[in-house]
């Protein structure tokens, strides 16, 4: 039986859908006939101009279909299965962004409209390499376009469409109340956004590291333009830019993320190594040290395999990394990756796809473009090349053991991922991190080709010895006592004050500010990271007569009574009251000091705890960050009594340093790219 629904909005969900097929079906013109402007004989430029036109429909279709879909979450048009789920009437307007990306169908969608317009400017900018360049990237669109097609082939799932409105999403309505016709006027209200998304920094972070995705297409697109091209040497010029643009849009990325965990989780630090984190990381070491090889491969021949290799790989490692997440394969061992849709299948011959495209095309042309040469061993672009091989294989070794349930599920095998994760990876990480350092410092004093052993030596003693004494007084104090942490500290000093001293004085020839400032926003991150991980700890222990149930709860928990005043790492702290805020209930404790047997305020923090109806108790920390501190407390366990909060309380010392590297770092790669891409476009002209 038919039924007549009252109330529901087709059209723009018709509209959606019409621009979806269309953006797919141009992405499929525009790579074949870019294929036939590349290789026919006959009407290239007819077939060139004709792919062209084709591209640019599609990159309107893409922008047209993401306007459609802000449209129906704005208007809260609930029929929609994915404006239902993810929005809802009381989200405020920052958060309401947060719903266009905060679904797989949304991801994807901003995955393809970032590459989209990315197209356009290759339109633009390639040149006498559009051709080949846009073959490869307009075949991506057409992988990544399908993934929002929505619907069945041959038994297949192709894709999960924005546009599904929720009836459809029951076999069968009879019996719910898709059966009535008036059902939209049961429905008052949307599932809304998950409370841990409710943040200003998931209103950046997604979009950012997805344009780090995109982008990172580019420079694999170069790559395999030149083996089309026979051309093993012209790419590198033209796929830097790119390269470095990707680098900092994905660092960027990674960055943020982490910021919002550390004010959004409960686990009091910055970063988990967590499967979904893991698997946006290893891109982006494997980018650093494709750059490195392609800066070599433009004055020694024999990087050029590595760059090819690396290159290519680090986006395929992006595809890998959205089938972890998005395949479901880590669903139970990670928070932040999504369940399995049906589209692990298609995920798989995406990523296929691009793999034997990277490895036929290295493997036809290899003995075309490589050329063995000896190294010269004191050499600067010697120990890049060696620090970058150092970065693949800490990269190699995140993705071994990130990937473990793949294997588990490949070869029906029961292989533990590591049970103290932070310290399992802490300590394989540890020695690269370490001898990265160590080859940062060094090729701040060598020049390109031959240098003299004995000016060598002379210009590391100073930046060394400085590092040393540096180095005494942090472990005299006890900020560091561990062997590693101590050698750690010490190599990061010296790569520090070896970039800082090559910059002011010019140690080396070429000098490169960019990658100068790059390296220092690097060190200083990973010293904060050293500094902030031996001395973060837990600060609160339950002094009070209630007992908590375990051993590391009564350790690590404070019980307060309201208006109680209890002392606590060098404050005393009272649970003042709290305000319930819809589904949240925030706490207001204060944290006092003790002066002449009165007491100070100096700060107050307001946790809170979003009981959300359908997803359960979300737990908000809340930080008060001081120069040389944070303290990071949150609520530990929801109350049924209201005059009494059992919290949690951490303090982590130097993160200032880790924030204020994270940021030279994406300082550093912006001068890098804009003075690489103002050096193409002038070349261009």
């Amino acid at each position: 039986m038919h039924i007549q629904y009252i109330g529901e909005h087709l059209f723009p969900g018709e509209m959606g859908k019409f621009f979806l097929w269309l953006g797919f079906g141009t992405a499929i013109l525009a790579t074949i006939f870019y294929f036939f402007s590349f290789y026919l004989k006959d009407h290239k430029k007819i077939w060139k101009i004709s792919a062209r036109g084709l591209y640019i429909v599609h990159a309107l279709s893409m922008v047209t279909v993401a306007v459609v879909l802000y449209f129906l979450i704005f208007k809260h048009y609930f029929e929609y299965a994915y404006v239902w789920q993810y929005s809802s009437l009381e989200l405020p307007m920052k958060y309401i962004i947060s719903c266009f990306w905060a679904g797989q169908e949304g991801s994807f969608l901003v995955w393809a409209l970032w590459q989209s317009l990315i197209g356009l400017v290759l339109l633009r900018l390639a040149r006498n390499w559009e051709t080949p360049v846009m073959i490869v990237f307009s075949l991506s669109q057409v992988f990544v376009t399908s993934m929002l097609l929505g619907v069945t082939f041959l038994g297949t799932k192709i894709g999960a469409s924005p546009f599904t409105l929720l009836r459809h999403t029951v076999d069968n309505v009879q019996g719910t109340i898709f059966a009535m016709p008036n059902y939209l006027t049961m429905i008052t209200d949307g599932n809304g956004l998950n409370p841990l998304l409710e943040n200003i920094w998931m209103t950046i972070h997604p979009p950012i590291l997805f344009l780090g995705y995109a982008l990172s297409l580019v420079p694999f697109s170069y790559a395999i333009a030149s083996f089309l091209k026979k051309d093993y040497h012209t790419w590198i010029g033209r796929a830097m830019p790119w390269t470095l643009l990707a680098l900092l849009m994905l660092g960027a990325g990674i960055l943020l993320g982490g910021a919002w965990a550390y004010v959004s989780l409960t686990f009091g630090g910055f970063w988990s190594w967590d499967p979904v984190e893991n698997s946006s990381l290893v891109p982006w070491m494997t980018l650093i040290a494709a750059l490195h090889f392609m800066l070599i491969s433009r004055r020694q021949n024999f990087a050029l395999f590595a760059a090819y290799l690396l290159i290519t790989l680090s986006y395929v490692l992006v595809l890998y990394a959205s089938f972890l997440t998005r395949s479901g394969v880590l669903a139970d061992t990670s928070a932040h990756s999504f369940g399995d849709n049906g589209m692990t299948l298609q995920l798989l011959v995406y990523l296929l796809v691009f793999f034997v495209i990277m490895v036929v095309m290295i493997v036809v042309n290899f003995r075309k473009f490589h050329i063995a040469k000896e190294d010269i061993l004191l050499s600067r672009e010697f120990w890049m090349f060696i620090g970058s091989i150092i970065m693949v294989l800490a990269a190699f070794q995140i993705v071994f053991t990130t990937s473990i349930p793949v294997f588990n599920s490949l070869f029906h095998t029961d292989i533990a991922p590591p049970v103290d994760r932070v310290g399992f990876y802490n300590r394989w990480q540890m020695p690269y991190a370490l001898l990265i350092a160590g080859f940062i410092a060094f090729s701040q004093f060598l020049n390109y080709d031959a240098n003299e052993p004995g000016k060598f030596l002379k210009k590391l003693g100073i930046p060394f010895l400085a590092a040393l004494v540096i180095c005494i007084p942090i472990v005299a104090y006890g900020i560091v006592t561990k062997l590693n942490f101590i050698m750690l500290i010490v190599f990061t000093l010296f790569a520090l004050l070896s970039s800082i001293y090559n910059m002011v004085f010019q140690t080396a020839k070429p000098r490169n500010i960019g990658a100068i400032i790059t390296h220092i926003g690097f060190v200083i991150f990973v010293l904060g990271t050293v500094l902030t991980f031996s001395n973060s700890r837990v600060i609160s222990k339950n002094t009070s007569t209630m007992d908590l149930g375990d051993f590391q709860a009564n350790a690590e928990n404070l019980v307060l009574t309201r208006n109680d005043t209890l002392y606590m790492n060098g404050f005393y702290v009272t649970y003042v009251s709290n305000k319930v805020e819809g589904n949240t209930t925030v706490y207001m404790v204060d944290f006092l000091s003790r002066e002449g047997g009165k007491f100070k305020r100096e700060f107050t923090l307001n946790p809170s705890v979003n009981v959300h109806p359908r997803m359960g108790a979300v737990y908000n920390p809340d930080t008060r960050h001081l120069i040389n501190r944070d303290y990071y407390t949150y609520i530990a366990t929801v109350s049924k009594e209201p005059d009494y909060i059992v919290i949690k309380a951490i303090m982590n010392p130097y993160i200032n340093v880790l924030w204020l590297g994270s940021i030279v770092l994406i300082v550093g790669f912006a001068i890098a790219f804009f003075r690489r891409a103002r050096h193409r476009w002038r070349s261009n002209s």
